[in-house]
């Protein structure tokens, strides 16, 4: 019979106990930490069904106040609107599940953008190869942050700052105050041609999700993301590579905002330096809204769904009732702190559980 040992709490993984799938030792739970659970759970079904009421409540206030809002031709405008926001929010919610974030998606989109405006418009390239040049630029950027961020260890906030900055700079370089446009119907048919009668954009949104649908509820990848992000070391203790996923996802989170950098050049016919403003922060609000944490570790990506889609009822809502404009950014900005007064909430109840004395683990479970 091997050593029985010590413990205090620690609900990581042993790895000779546990497998990749993250199957952990039994455990016994008296009864306050018991509640302790029950009081977590509650939270995150109150945060989202709280989420799904506020989106109801909110389409109720803007269809009295416009017979105009609750129609089948606004429900795809605000589909059309949140697009590009819900392609890019995928990767990155994943970022995030995983303990990681891309604060750059904005200006990686831009520069995918005016890459193709130059490649298609001054270097006469064809189209189609002009637009796969473009995505590597945006997959190529990503790469390169995930080499610095979990190779290098770099600071992934840093990095990305940096990057919202230096990518958007290069994209101005490469413009050089003159904006390319007039690209042809092949290339307006992205962003603002149909398919049975929705905007190709709409099917974008819709595949980016189903695809992220099934990395996040039935692959391996998952657990693996959820494990990286809620404790690092004890994931690579039991052989996740705590290196390669992030990159990967890094890769992706650049491809992601690449296609929607050329959406929104395609809707506009022009590859302006001026797309992609505020991306970010509605991007990294729907995530959060929805539930993922931003310490990493937790999350749902149909909650990023509901999240994405209250963003753009909420735009859409505004404009639709001739209010301010400028409001938008208010409430969205509210919005995001009461997200992270949720999470600090989370975070209070993981240290209750973690200090439980009545939570031990069951020494048989080591026994050999």
């Amino acid at each position: 019979m091997a050593e029985k040992p010590e413990t205090s709490g620690d609900l990581r993984p042993d790895p000779q106990t546990a497998d990749l799938d993250g199957g952990l030792p039994s455990v016994q739970i008296d009864q306050p930490h018991v509640a302790s659970l029950r009081q977590r759970r509650l939270l995150e079904l109150g945060q989202q069904g709280g989420l799904v009421t506020a989106l109801v409540l909110l389409i109720i206030v803007f269809t009295s106040m416009s017979p105009y809002f609750l129609t089948q031709s606004n429900a795809k405008v605000i589909l059309l609107q949140v697009s590009v926001v819900g392609i890019i929010a995928v990767p990155g919610a994943m970022l995030l599940l995983a303990g990681y974030v891309d604060l750059s998606v904005g200006s990686v989109a831009v520069l995918s953008a005016v890459a193709f405006g130059r490649l298609a418009g001054v270097e006469g390239m064809p189209i189609w190869g002009a637009i796969l040049l473009a995505l590597l630029v945006g997959a190529l950027w990503g790469f390169a942050q995930g080499f610095l961020i979990c190779q290098l260890g770099f600071s992934p906030i840093v990095v990305t700052l940096g990057s919202l900055a230096g990518a958007r700079g290069l994209a101005e370089l490469i413009n050089n105050s003159r904006t390319e446009s007039g690209f042809g119907d092949v290339f307006a048919w992205i962003g603002n041609g149909n398919i049975f009668g929705y905007p190709v954009p709409i099917y974008a949104f819709g595949i980016a999700f189903i695809v992220g649908g099934y990395v996040w509820y039935l692959s391996p990848w998952a657990r693996h993301m959820m494990a990286i992000g809620a404790d690092r070391v004890a994931a690579r203790s039991l052989g996740v590579n705590v290196r390669r996923i992030p990159w990967l996802l890094y890769t992706m989170s650049g491809l992601a905002a690449g296609v929607g950098g050329l959406i929104v050049a395609s809707q506009l016919d022009s590859a302006s330096v001026s797309i992609g403003q505020g991306t970010e922060i509605a991007v990294l609000t729907a995530i959060l809204l929805g539930g993922v944490a931003f310490t990493g570790g937790r999350g749902s990506l149909v909650g990023v769904l509901v999240g994405v889609i209250f963003i753009g009822v909420l735009r859409n809502g505004l404009l639709v009732v001739n209010t301010n404009p400028f409001l938008f950014g208010v409430v969205v900005g509210l919005a995001m702190i009461g997200a992270a007064g949720l999470e600090v909430l989370y975070q209070r109840l993981d240290r209750v559980q973690l200090q439980d004395p009545g939570l031990q683990v069951d020494e048989g479970a080591h026994d050999e």
